[in-house]
């Protein structure tokens, strides 16, 4: 049987940070620590210092705390059970926790769509509101902005990430690119 090592949640969590730094995009880190941020606090509330002293029910009650106190819906809490099974295998492999901990950490499952938004941009409503900006902010910001997005269908990220060298002015397109500061979405670095 492996012999756990004592560590704190906080200094877990930073070794934690230090691995996935050279794995993952500088937003999908900023995601894990807020979301894992929670599971701290919540830590510091029960004067759990140890992190050895895990066990499913304990998780089981976390996800519990986190659902009223966030007052989260099944997408939210499915978001944030994942990631915390995430930081608690990782703790599996540094002798953090007991072996398999990160099978006790449960997820509610979603029906198909859950998690998807069913706001919709309407083709009458893009259209009223690229008239409105064609008559009175013509060429501002967000004239050119909407009249992108809904040209292109490109995610407001994207389109956050064009830089002028994007455009080529002899063939009038636009080349869409990862760059490390201006990651695109699902794509590794």
């Amino acid at each position: 049987m492996t012999k756990l090592e004592p560590i704190h949640p906080a200094e877990a969590f930073e070794i934690y940070l230090d691995e996935r730094r050279a794995e993952v995009t500088a937003n999908t880190l900023q995601a894990h620590k807020y979301r894992i941020g929670h599971f701290l606090r919540w830590c510091e509330e029960k004067e759990i210092t140890d992190l050895n002293s895990l066990s499913g029910r304990r998780l089981h009650e976390y996800k519990i705390w986190r659902q009223k106190e966030g007052d989260l819906n099944a997408v939210s809490v499915k978001t944030q059970m994942d990631t915390l099974r995430v930081f608690i295998k990782f703790c599996e492999s540094i002798d953090a926790v007991p072996p398999a901990l990160h099978e006790k950490v449960l997820s509610p499952k979603l029906n198909h769509g859950d998690n998807q938004s069913n706001a919709i941009l309407t083709k009458d409503v893009a259209h009223n509101l690229l008239d409105y900006l064609y008559r009175f902010e013509y060429a501002s910001f967000n004239h050119v902005l909407i009249r992108l997005l809904w040209t292109t269908g490109m995610r407001v990220g994207t389109a956050h990430g064009l830089d002028l060298e994007d455009y080529d002015q002899d063939d009038r397109y636009l080349e869409v690119r990862h760059r490390k500061s201006t990651p695109l979405k699902n794509k590794q670095q």
